[in-house]
Protein backbone atom coordinates (compact mmCIF):
# COMPACT_ATOMS: atom_id res chain seq x y z
CA UNK A 1 0.00 0.00 0.00
CA UNK A 2 1.03 3.03 -0.95
CA UNK A 3 2.74 5.38 1.95
CA UNK A 4 1.63 8.60 3.23
CA UNK A 5 3.84 11.35 4.17
CA UNK A 6 3.34 15.33 5.50
CA UNK A 7 5.53 17.13 3.94
CA UNK A 8 6.49 21.17 4.09
CA UNK A 9 7.62 22.70 0.78
CA UNK A 10 10.23 24.58 1.82
CA UNK A 11 11.02 25.88 -1.58
CA UNK A 12 7.98 27.94 -1.33
CA UNK A 13 8.21 29.43 1.85
CA UNK A 14 7.09 33.25 1.60
CA UNK A 15 8.29 35.91 2.81
CA UNK A 16 6.77 35.34 6.56
CA UNK A 17 8.72 32.55 6.31
CA UNK A 18 5.76 29.99 6.17
CA UNK A 19 4.98 27.57 3.77
CA UNK A 20 2.87 25.16 2.74
CA UNK A 21 2.08 21.30 3.91
CA UNK A 22 0.90 18.40 1.63
CA UNK A 23 -0.12 15.54 1.87
CA UNK A 24 2.55 12.81 -0.34
CA UNK A 25 1.79 9.61 -1.78
CA UNK A 26 2.57 7.73 -5.02
CA UNK A 27 0.13 5.99 -7.41
CA UNK A 28 1.40 4.20 -10.21
CA UNK A 29 4.94 6.37 -9.60
CA UNK A 30 2.93 9.27 -10.10
CA UNK A 31 3.94 11.62 -7.16
CA UNK A 32 0.75 12.94 -5.76
CA UNK A 33 0.28 16.41 -3.61
CA UNK A 34 -3.21 17.35 -1.70
CA UNK A 35 -2.78 20.55 -0.37
CA UNK A 36 -3.37 20.60 3.74
CA UNK A 37 -4.51 24.62 3.55
CA UNK A 38 -1.93 24.95 6.66
CA UNK A 39 1.19 27.18 6.30
CA UNK A 40 3.83 26.86 9.11
CA UNK A 41 7.76 28.00 9.53
CA UNK A 42 10.59 25.85 10.22
CA UNK A 43 10.28 25.97 13.49
CA UNK A 44 6.59 25.08 14.15
CA UNK A 45 6.94 21.85 12.36
CA UNK A 46 8.21 18.26 13.45
CA UNK A 47 9.20 16.31 10.23
CA UNK A 48 10.21 14.17 12.03
CA UNK A 49 6.49 13.34 13.50
CA UNK A 50 4.65 14.76 10.83
CA UNK A 51 3.20 17.13 13.48
CA UNK A 52 2.66 21.01 14.07
CA UNK A 53 4.70 21.65 17.38
CA UNK A 54 2.77 23.66 20.27
CA UNK A 55 -0.56 23.06 22.79
CA UNK A 56 -2.38 25.82 21.66
CA UNK A 57 -6.29 25.07 20.30
CA UNK A 58 -5.07 26.68 16.87
CA UNK A 59 -2.42 23.48 16.68
CA UNK A 60 -4.36 20.91 18.33
CA UNK A 61 -7.21 22.08 15.14
CA UNK A 62 -4.64 21.84 12.28
CA UNK A 63 -3.05 18.64 13.72
CA UNK A 64 -6.18 17.01 13.70
CA UNK A 65 -6.86 18.64 9.95
CA UNK A 66 -3.31 16.51 9.61
CA UNK A 67 -4.41 13.55 11.07
CA UNK A 68 -8.07 13.37 9.39
CA UNK A 69 -6.28 13.99 6.00
CA UNK A 70 -4.01 10.89 6.42
CA UNK A 71 -6.79 8.88 7.77
CA UNK A 72 -9.01 9.62 4.90
CA UNK A 73 -6.24 8.71 2.13
CA UNK A 74 -5.52 5.87 3.84
CA UNK A 75 -8.84 4.29 4.05
CA UNK A 76 -9.20 4.71 0.54
CA UNK A 77 -6.51 2.77 0.12
CA UNK A 78 -7.47 -0.07 2.14
CA UNK A 79 -10.55 -0.45 0.21
CA UNK A 80 -9.26 -0.43 -3.14
CA UNK A 81 -7.25 -3.09 -1.84
CA UNK A 82 -10.08 -5.03 -0.20
CA UNK A 83 -12.10 -4.66 -3.21
CA UNK A 84 -9.57 -5.58 -5.52
CA UNK A 85 -9.92 -2.09 -7.23
CA UNK A 86 -6.88 -0.44 -9.22
CA UNK A 87 -6.04 2.96 -8.08
CA UNK A 88 -4.96 5.39 -10.78
CA UNK A 89 -4.40 9.37 -9.89
CA UNK A 90 -7.56 10.24 -11.45
CA UNK A 91 -9.82 7.74 -9.70
CA UNK A 92 -7.85 8.27 -6.72
CA UNK A 93 -8.39 11.72 -6.85
CA UNK A 94 -11.62 11.63 -7.46
CA UNK A 95 -12.93 9.47 -4.37
CA UNK A 96 -10.94 11.93 -2.43
CA UNK A 97 -12.67 14.60 -3.66
CA UNK A 98 -15.67 12.90 -2.89
CA UNK A 99 -16.98 14.68 0.50
CA UNK A 100 -17.56 12.23 3.26
CA UNK A 101 -18.15 9.44 1.39
CA UNK A 102 -14.33 7.35 2.06
CA UNK A 103 -13.92 8.66 5.83
CA UNK A 104 -14.31 6.38 8.19
CA UNK A 105 -16.97 7.86 11.03
CA UNK A 106 -15.63 6.02 14.02
CA UNK A 107 -12.05 7.38 13.60
CA UNK A 108 -12.70 10.78 12.75
CA UNK A 109 -15.42 10.96 15.56
CA UNK A 110 -12.17 9.48 17.98
CA UNK A 111 -10.13 12.03 16.65
CA UNK A 112 -12.86 14.64 17.10
CA UNK A 113 -13.34 13.31 20.93
CA UNK A 114 -9.67 13.75 21.49
CA UNK A 115 -9.54 17.33 20.05
CA UNK A 116 -12.42 18.48 22.68
CA UNK A 117 -10.64 16.21 25.77
CA UNK A 118 -10.00 19.52 27.24
CA UNK A 119 -13.56 21.22 27.39
CA UNK A 120 -14.83 17.74 28.71
CA UNK A 121 -16.00 16.35 31.47
CA UNK A 122 -13.92 12.74 32.11
CA UNK A 123 -17.32 11.07 32.86
CA UNK A 124 -18.87 12.62 29.61
CA UNK A 125 -15.52 11.61 27.84
CA UNK A 126 -16.17 8.42 29.36
CA UNK A 127 -19.78 8.11 28.11
CA UNK A 128 -18.19 8.95 24.16
CA UNK A 129 -16.41 6.36 24.42
CA UNK A 130 -18.22 3.74 25.43
CA UNK A 131 -21.17 4.63 22.55
CA UNK A 132 -18.29 4.75 19.76
CA UNK A 133 -16.45 1.46 21.00
CA UNK A 134 -20.04 -0.18 21.28
CA UNK A 135 -21.19 1.66 17.95
CA UNK A 136 -17.32 -0.33 16.63
CA UNK A 137 -18.03 -3.70 17.34
CA UNK A 138 -21.46 -3.30 15.31
CA UNK A 139 -19.76 -1.63 12.21
CA UNK A 140 -15.93 -0.89 12.48
CA UNK A 141 -15.45 0.53 8.85
CA UNK A 142 -18.58 2.89 9.12
CA UNK A 143 -18.55 5.44 6.74
CA UNK A 144 -19.73 9.19 6.89
CA UNK A 145 -22.03 8.56 3.66
CA UNK A 146 -23.46 5.42 5.50
CA UNK A 147 -25.23 7.12 8.40
CA UNK A 148 -28.76 7.66 6.75
CA UNK A 149 -31.89 7.85 8.39
CA UNK A 150 -32.44 4.48 7.71
CA UNK A 151 -29.40 3.25 9.44
CA UNK A 152 -30.12 4.93 11.89
CA UNK A 153 -33.29 3.40 12.25
CA UNK A 154 -31.57 -0.25 12.09
CA UNK A 155 -28.71 1.03 14.41
CA UNK A 156 -31.54 2.22 17.09
CA UNK A 157 -33.25 -0.84 17.00
CA UNK A 158 -29.75 -3.64 17.16
CA UNK A 159 -29.45 -1.38 20.61
CA UNK A 160 -32.85 -2.31 21.71
CA UNK A 161 -32.88 -5.80 21.02
CA UNK A 162 -29.34 -7.07 21.13
CA UNK A 163 -28.19 -4.97 23.94
CA UNK A 164 -31.60 -4.62 25.75
CA UNK A 165 -31.13 -1.02 25.50
CA UNK A 166 -34.17 1.64 27.14
CA UNK A 167 -34.91 4.57 25.10
CA UNK A 168 -33.09 6.75 27.36
CA UNK A 169 -29.82 5.03 26.77
CA UNK A 170 -30.59 4.68 23.02
CA UNK A 171 -31.09 8.50 22.61
CA UNK A 172 -27.55 9.24 24.55
CA UNK A 173 -25.85 6.18 22.00
CA UNK A 174 -27.59 8.12 18.81
CA UNK A 175 -26.62 11.90 20.67
CA UNK A 176 -23.19 10.93 20.91
CA UNK A 177 -23.19 9.53 16.73
CA UNK A 178 -24.94 13.24 16.31
CA UNK A 179 -22.63 15.55 17.65
CA UNK A 180 -19.56 13.65 16.12
CA UNK A 181 -21.52 14.16 12.81
CA UNK A 182 -22.34 17.33 13.14
CA UNK A 183 -18.79 18.27 13.74
CA UNK A 184 -18.00 16.45 10.23
CA UNK A 185 -20.54 18.55 8.70
CA UNK A 186 -19.22 21.83 10.06
CA UNK A 187 -15.52 20.62 9.16
CA UNK A 188 -17.19 20.30 5.29
CA UNK A 189 -16.60 16.69 4.94
CA UNK A 190 -20.47 15.69 4.61
CA UNK A 191 -23.49 17.70 3.61
CA UNK A 192 -26.39 15.07 4.25
CA UNK A 193 -28.06 15.86 7.75
CA UNK A 194 -29.44 12.73 8.53
CA UNK A 195 -30.69 13.55 11.30
CA UNK A 196 -33.02 16.24 9.96
CA UNK A 197 -35.34 12.98 9.33
CA UNK A 198 -34.82 10.88 11.84
CA UNK A 199 -36.12 11.48 15.15
CA UNK A 200 -34.28 10.32 18.30
CA UNK A 201 -36.02 8.42 20.60
CA UNK A 202 -37.58 10.20 23.54
CA UNK A 203 -35.75 9.60 26.68
CA UNK A 204 -37.39 7.59 29.22
CA UNK A 205 -39.09 9.16 32.02
CA UNK A 206 -38.80 6.62 34.72
CA UNK A 207 -36.42 7.75 37.93
CA UNK A 208 -35.52 5.42 40.20
CA UNK A 209 -35.87 5.90 43.93
CA UNK A 210 -36.09 4.58 46.87
CA UNK A 211 -38.93 4.83 49.50
CA UNK A 212 -38.93 5.95 52.98
CA UNK A 213 -39.40 2.26 54.11
CA UNK A 214 -36.89 0.90 51.61
CA UNK A 215 -34.23 3.38 52.55
CA UNK A 216 -34.56 2.02 56.13
CA UNK A 217 -34.28 -1.16 55.19
CA UNK A 218 -30.51 -0.10 53.80
CA UNK A 219 -29.72 2.00 56.98
CA UNK A 220 -30.87 -1.38 59.23
CA UNK A 221 -28.98 -3.44 56.94
CA UNK A 222 -25.85 -1.22 57.04
CA UNK A 223 -26.32 -1.15 61.30
CA UNK A 224 -26.34 -4.83 61.16
CA UNK A 225 -22.66 -4.98 60.21
CA UNK A 226 -22.93 -8.10 58.07
CA UNK A 227 -22.35 -7.27 54.98
CA UNK A 228 -18.27 -8.04 53.49
CA UNK A 229 -16.53 -5.07 54.13
CA UNK A 230 -16.75 -4.10 50.24
CA UNK A 231 -20.05 -3.98 50.41
CA UNK A 232 -20.59 -2.36 53.45
CA UNK A 233 -18.01 0.26 51.85
CA UNK A 234 -20.64 1.16 48.85
CA UNK A 235 -23.57 0.97 50.97
CA UNK A 236 -21.93 3.71 53.49
CA UNK A 237 -20.97 5.79 50.09
CA UNK A 238 -24.39 5.32 48.56
CA UNK A 239 -26.02 6.73 52.48
CA UNK A 240 -23.85 9.44 51.93
CA UNK A 241 -25.02 10.60 48.79
CA UNK A 242 -28.62 9.91 49.73
CA UNK A 243 -28.62 12.12 52.67
CA UNK A 244 -26.67 14.77 50.95
CA UNK A 245 -28.12 14.55 47.58
CA UNK A 246 -25.07 15.01 46.13
CA UNK A 247 -23.86 13.47 42.23
CA UNK A 248 -21.20 10.44 42.06
CA UNK A 249 -19.11 12.35 40.13
CA UNK A 250 -19.32 15.50 42.75
CA UNK A 251 -18.95 13.67 45.26
CA UNK A 252 -16.01 11.62 44.53
CA UNK A 253 -14.36 15.12 43.86
CA UNK A 254 -15.55 16.91 47.22
CA UNK A 255 -13.03 18.40 49.45
CA UNK A 256 -12.84 18.54 53.46
CA UNK A 257 -12.07 22.20 53.52
CA UNK A 258 -15.61 22.28 51.17
CA UNK A 259 -17.51 21.58 54.43
CA UNK A 260 -17.94 24.03 56.75
CA UNK A 261 -20.00 25.86 59.56
CA UNK A 262 -22.52 22.32 59.22
CA UNK A 263 -22.75 22.65 55.12
CA UNK A 264 -21.35 21.10 52.33
CA UNK A 265 -20.49 23.86 49.22
CA UNK A 266 -19.46 23.24 46.54
CA UNK A 267 -20.02 24.03 42.43
CA UNK A 268 -21.87 21.34 40.66
CA UNK A 269 -18.77 19.95 37.68
CA UNK A 270 -22.17 19.07 35.36
CA UNK A 271 -23.91 22.34 35.37
CA UNK A 272 -20.89 24.50 37.65
CA UNK A 273 -23.88 25.77 39.51
CA UNK A 274 -23.05 26.66 43.49
CA UNK A 275 -24.63 24.67 46.08
CA UNK A 276 -24.97 24.40 49.59
CA UNK A 277 -25.83 21.84 51.22
CA UNK A 278 -26.56 21.21 55.09
CA UNK A 279 -25.61 18.49 56.99
CA UNK A 280 -28.08 16.55 58.71
CA UNK A 281 -27.45 14.32 61.57
CA UNK A 282 -26.45 11.09 59.36
CA UNK A 283 -24.78 13.21 57.06
CA UNK A 284 -22.78 14.83 59.77
CA UNK A 285 -21.90 11.08 60.87
CA UNK A 286 -20.65 10.07 57.82
CA UNK A 287 -18.60 13.23 57.15
CA UNK A 288 -16.82 12.16 60.40
CA UNK A 289 -16.08 8.96 59.29
CA UNK A 290 -14.49 9.69 56.34
CA UNK A 291 -12.80 12.61 57.28
CA UNK A 292 -11.00 10.91 60.04
CA UNK A 293 -10.00 13.76 61.77
CA UNK A 294 -8.16 14.90 58.74
CA UNK A 295 -8.72 18.69 57.72
CA UNK A 296 -7.93 19.02 54.20
CA UNK A 297 -7.82 16.71 50.90
CA UNK A 298 -10.27 14.23 49.62
CA UNK A 299 -13.06 13.12 51.58
CA UNK A 300 -13.04 9.92 50.40
CA UNK A 301 -9.80 8.28 49.71
CA UNK A 302 -10.47 4.78 48.10
CA UNK A 303 -13.80 3.60 46.07
CA UNK A 304 -14.48 1.61 43.49
CA UNK A 305 -15.27 2.89 39.74
CA UNK A 306 -18.69 3.93 39.08
CA UNK A 307 -19.27 0.31 36.71
CA UNK A 308 -18.63 -1.83 40.17
CA UNK A 309 -20.35 0.39 42.54
CA UNK A 310 -23.80 0.16 40.74
CA UNK A 311 -22.93 -3.77 40.29
CA UNK A 312 -21.73 -4.17 44.61
CA UNK A 313 -25.30 -1.43 44.98
CA UNK A 314 -27.34 -3.78 43.45
CA UNK A 315 -26.07 -6.51 44.84
CA UNK A 316 -26.42 -5.13 48.30
CA UNK A 317 -30.06 -3.98 47.52
CA UNK A 318 -31.11 -7.76 46.85
CA UNK A 319 -29.83 -8.44 50.19
CA UNK A 320 -32.57 -6.04 51.59
CA UNK A 321 -35.04 -7.11 49.60
CA UNK A 322 -35.07 -4.35 46.90
CA UNK A 323 -35.38 -5.38 43.88
CA UNK A 324 -35.34 -2.23 41.72
CA UNK A 325 -32.47 -1.09 39.55
CA UNK A 326 -30.96 0.54 41.71
CA UNK A 327 -27.71 2.64 41.20
CA UNK A 328 -25.72 5.48 41.89
CA UNK A 329 -28.33 7.94 40.91
CA UNK A 330 -30.99 6.39 42.84
CA UNK A 331 -29.55 7.91 45.95
CA UNK A 332 -30.07 11.18 44.23
CA UNK A 333 -33.26 10.63 43.28
CA UNK A 334 -34.17 9.35 46.98
CA UNK A 335 -33.14 12.46 48.14
CA UNK A 336 -35.00 14.24 45.92
CA UNK A 337 -38.20 12.63 46.36
CA UNK A 338 -38.00 12.13 49.86
CA UNK A 339 -36.98 16.00 50.25
CA UNK A 340 -40.25 17.14 48.19
CA UNK A 341 -42.39 14.80 50.22
CA UNK A 342 -41.32 16.02 53.40
CA UNK A 343 -41.21 19.60 52.83
CA UNK A 344 -43.99 20.33 51.52
CA UNK A 345 -43.36 20.49 47.53
CA UNK A 346 -41.00 23.48 48.14
CA UNK A 347 -39.36 22.51 44.24
CA UNK A 348 -37.68 26.23 44.09
CA UNK A 349 -35.51 25.38 47.18
CA UNK A 350 -34.93 21.62 45.90
CA UNK A 351 -33.27 22.82 43.08
CA UNK A 352 -30.70 24.80 44.23
CA UNK A 353 -30.15 21.90 46.84
CA UNK A 354 -29.28 19.88 43.76
CA UNK A 355 -27.61 22.35 41.61
CA UNK A 356 -29.97 22.67 38.83
CA UNK A 357 -30.40 24.98 36.22
CA UNK A 358 -33.29 27.60 34.65
CA UNK A 359 -34.69 30.41 34.16
CA UNK A 360 -36.94 29.86 36.64
CA UNK A 361 -35.51 28.13 39.44
CA UNK A 362 -32.86 31.04 39.08
CA UNK A 363 -35.35 33.65 39.67
CA UNK A 364 -36.58 31.72 42.48
CA UNK A 365 -33.03 31.36 44.04
CA UNK A 366 -32.60 34.62 45.58
CA UNK A 367 -36.01 33.94 48.11
CA UNK A 368 -34.55 31.20 49.84
CA UNK A 369 -33.15 31.26 53.09
CA UNK A 370 -30.65 29.01 55.06
CA UNK A 371 -33.67 27.99 57.65
CA UNK A 372 -35.92 26.70 55.19
CA UNK A 373 -33.18 24.29 53.50
CA UNK A 374 -32.18 22.92 57.11
CA UNK A 375 -35.84 22.35 58.17
CA UNK A 376 -35.70 19.75 54.52
CA UNK A 377 -32.69 18.15 55.02
CA UNK A 378 -33.98 17.38 58.49
CA UNK A 379 -36.41 14.31 57.40
CA UNK A 380 -33.64 12.10 56.89
CA UNK A 381 -31.99 13.44 61.04
CA UNK A 382 -33.68 9.65 62.44
CA UNK A 383 -32.50 7.65 60.21
CA UNK A 384 -28.40 6.45 60.93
Amino acid sequence: MAKVTIKRRNESERADGRAALYAVLNIERIKIRLPLDIAVTSAEWDGASERIKGRTQEVKDKNLIISNTKAKISDILVRARLTGEKLTRDSFLALYRRPGETLNFIEYAFRHLEALNSAMQPETIRHHTAALRKLEKYEPRLQLADITPEWLRVYAAYLRDRHGNNPGTIRKNMCVIRMHYYAAMRAGKVKANPFEVYRLPAADPSVVFLSEDELGMLVALFHSDTLPENEQDVLRFFLFMTFTGMHITDARNLQIEQITDGEIHYRRIKTHTRVDMPLSRPAAMLVAYYSDGRFRGPLFRRLPTDQAFNRVIKRVCARAGIRKAVSAKAARHTFATLYYKKNGGDLGTLSKLLGHTSVETTMVYAHIMKDSRVAGVSAFDDML
